[in-house]
């Protein structure tokens, strides 16, 4: 067997593995965010196509045959397989109708391959269509460009509604991020490369498996700790949600009739005695403990303060000066440096879980960019400034 037949069964194993290790991680951690279990089973889909490519390689020897032969069957099944994990990031980020868009622009992008590729068979009456190959590498150039431009698109949309919406752990989603944008962009810069020239597949690929191998991964440790926050981004729910909420003069509105209120009410200052009801109804809900819910958004507060999304965030902007994000994690930042005054015995972990931190690692993070240093370090010092205030008192 020559070092080609060899380098594609390893890399055939490689997509098997896993394409199976994604899903068996559907049974490890079955989240409730459909959104995400859609995204799962896109990627384990695009794996088996990876891996059927390699079958087919090495069956026919397609790419044994000729740099060009290979190349066009790799277009054929790179292309929607790339797709499909792109769309499947995608989903993750976006609302319903744009990630239609993106199905139908991917579509009409191979539907395009398929086109050139028939055509070269017919004038050519074989796989060597030649100048039919760099037409069908332009459009797979253009499809990749394409999908990783929506993706950060959207990440960058999603993060900054997620700063001001959401008042969980974006470590999780800028890691997976992160890990997203990496396996894309290197897919751009060696997928050319590779397909056109065998001698320096044997140096790209397996830059590319490693970078699949650390999406995958970030992909399955996401679904341990991202929290579903589709609400967010779906306008179609959120239509739904404030259609159900209560206006703050009583009485259920319409969604189109809440959109147009709440449109009045970004252009009007919010009267004192509408301030004042607003901080009292956050005082309640501070002291009933409701920021120990880790899965808390600005909208679920609405709907239990029966105040409108819009006039929170305007309170927030109006009055206090921040937004819900920064307003809630000193909230819970106070409530864990009493609850370490108060209960000393407490490790950070019960201190993060009984303040509303979903991870004891947020906590950190908070006490770190707050109070310039670790929680246990806080609660050091606090013991150390209030030993000789007890000698004074002796």
């Amino acid at each position: 067997m020559d070092s080609l037949f060899l380098f594609q069964f390893a890399c055939f194993i490689f997509m098997l593995i896993n394409a199976f290790i994604v899903a068996l991680s559907h049974l490890h951690v079955k989240w409730e965010n459909k959104r995400y279990e859609r995204s799962r089973w896109m990627i384990v889909a695009a794996l088996i196509g990876l891996a059927i490519q390699y079958v087919l390689q090495m069956t026919f020897g397609f790419r044994a045959m000729h740099d060009n032969l290979g190349a066009v069957i790799n277009i054929l099944l790179y292309t929607p397989c790339f797709s499909l994990i792109s769309i499947g990031i995608y989903n993750i980020e976006t609302t319903r109708a744009n990630r239609r868009k993106m199905i139908l622009m991917c579509s009409g992008i191979y539907a395009a391959i398929i086109v050139v590729f028939c055509v070269g068979i017919s004038l050519h009456h074989s796989l060597y269509i030649r100048e039919g190959l760099y037409l069908m590498l332009t459009l797979f150039c253009v499809s990749v460009f394409y999908c990783i431009y929506m993706i950060i698109q959207e990440m960058i949309r999603r993060k900054n509604m997620l700063e001001t919406m959401a008042a969980t752990d974006l470590l999780p989603y800028v890691r997976y991020s992160r890990a997203s944008v990496i396996i894309l962009w290197l897919a751009v810069l060696a997928m050319p490369v590779a397909i056109c020239s065998t001698t320096l597949l044997y140096i790209v690929g397996p830059a590319v498996l490693l970078a699949l191998l650390f999406f995958n991964l970030t992909f399955i440790a996401l679904g341990s700790s991202y929290i579903p926050t589709e609400e967010l981004l779906d306008k179609e729910e959120e239509s739904y949600a404030l259609a159900r909420t209560k206006y703050r003069y009583g009485g259920a509105l319409s969604a189109k009739q809440y959109d147009s209120a709440d449109s009045i009410e970004s252009l009007q200052l919010i009267p004192d005695e509408r301030r004042d009801f607003i901080q009292k109804s956050l005082d309640d809900w501070c002291a009933n403990l409701g920021y120990k819910d880790c899965n808390v958004n600005i909208l679920t507060l609405s709907r239990t303060l029966c105040i409108s999304k819009n006039e929170l965030s305007q309170f927030f902007d109006q009055c206090l000066h921040s937004n819900f994000r920064i307003w809630l994690s000193e909230i819970r930042l106070n409530a864990a440096k009493k609850m370490m005054l108060e209960y000393p015995d407490y490790s950070n972990d019960i201190v993060s879980a009984e303040c509303g931190f979903s991870a004891r690692t947020y906590l950190y993070r908070i006490f770190k960019s707050k109070e310039g240093c670790t929680p246990t370090e806080w609660r050091e010092e606090q013991v150390a400034n209030a030993a000789p205030d007890d000698k004074k008192q002796d």
